[in-house]
């Protein structure tokens, strides 16, 4: 299951298919690195609860003819329950994905009247998610997903992620003219040190 409340309320049928997409990408790479497939795709929208606004949550289940695990392919799916969920003049606040009927991805067993090439899907999601592991997540991806979406959950007010983010770790800094004189273990004790991010 992949869900985020919103940065701002969402009011187009657009900006939901670029959350509702960009949510089932993420559910699909979580597929991929467990090695499993999806059989069925249920998308849910949600307006804001703690307003006077009128009320509004529903979700859509859509059955797969083929377990996958086919970031397309689940977009694709993902997308059409958005269009039989999605009211105008609803502000929505919170969107999300969740996949079931999980199978094992060796296990798929396809139909007689499968016309989608498997093996090519798999060779392809293979290079995306090396690509994306190499050079950063969102390198590549669907256009579905959108290029600056304005939806975006906002963080301005997030701790710090220093055990699981590089570029936010603490920095040590010592001055070179504070620390003339003193012995090696003394830097510490004489606070001599800043700290930056």
């Amino acid at each position: 299951m992949v869900s985020r409340s919103f940065g701002r309320p969402i009011t187009t049928r657009t900006e939901m298919r670029e959350a509702v997409a960009t949510y089932t990408t993420r559910a699909a790479e979580k597929l991929r690195r467990h090695h499993v497939a999806a059989r069925i795709v249920t998308v849910f929208l949600t307006t804001h609860r703690f307003t006077d606004a009128p009320q509004y949550t529903k979700s859509a289940t859509m059955p797969l003819p083929v377990a996958t695990q086919d970031t397309a392919e689940l977009i694709r799916y993902a997308l059409q329950g958005i269009e039989q969920l999605f009211r105008h003049g609803s502000r929505y606040k919170k969107a999300g994905v969740i996949l079931t009927e999980l199978v094992p991805a060796p296990q798929i067993q396809t139909h007689l009247f499968d016309r989608r090439d498997r093996e090519r899907s798999r060779r392809r999601m293979a290079a995306i998610d090396a690509i994306n592991t190499r050079w950063g997540r969102g390198t590549i991806g669907s256009a579905a997903v959108g290029l600056q979406p304005r939806w975006r959950m906002r963080c301005v007010r997030r701790s710090p992620r220093y055990t699981t983010r590089w570029d936010e770790l603490v920095v040590a800094r010592c001055d070179p003219e504070e620390m003339r004189g003193m012995k090696s273990g003394d830097a510490c004790e004489q606070r001599s040190y800043r700290w930056s991010r």
